[in-house]
């Protein structure tokens, strides 16, 4: 029954975030887009201090969703302002090992993205859907 109700949400967040938009080759292969992560370097006491710190940047995905593709280049134009901050961690609807957490943290529709301490505890979260980079901007500045 557990897996049924799994497959199903598993399903359900591949049709929220499905889109008409294949990503191919020049030679008709389909292509997925690298996973970004965003690390500050530990070039100051400071910066280890901030890295130390953990905070992370859970975006909940499906690669080949037009939504996700959407939200993925606002958070790409906003790495630089992020380095210091938040560790961005993709979790794609395509990796087996990332469905999980899709049930661990109650994601149901996509793109969804969530802010967590180190121990991936959440702090706060963002509603469904793609989000401004001013909104995304708020959510950073609600660290603690």
């Amino acid at each position: 029954m557990r897996n049924k109700i799994f497959l199903l949400i598993l399903a359900t967040l591949f049709a929220g975030c499905s889109g008409d938009n294949d990503s191919r080759n020049e030679s008709g292969q389909q292509t997925t887009q690298p996973k970004l992560i965003v690390a500050a370097p530990a070039a100051t006491p400071q910066a280890s201090l901030k890295q130390e710190a953990g905070y992370k940047l859970l975006f909940f995905r499906n690669p080949e969703g037009g939504p996700c593709k959407m939200q993925n280049a606002i958070l790409e134009g906003l790495s630089e302002e992020l380095v210091d901050k938040v560790t961005i961690q993709y979790i794609n609807t395509t990796s087996p090992g990332d469905r999980p957490l899709f049930s661990q943290y109650g994601i149901r529709a996509l793109p969804s993205l969530l802010l967590a301490d180190d121990a991936g505890r959440e702090i706060k979260r963002m509603p469904p859907g793609i989000q401004s980079p001013d909104a995304i901007r708020g959510l950073i500045q609600s660290l603690p």
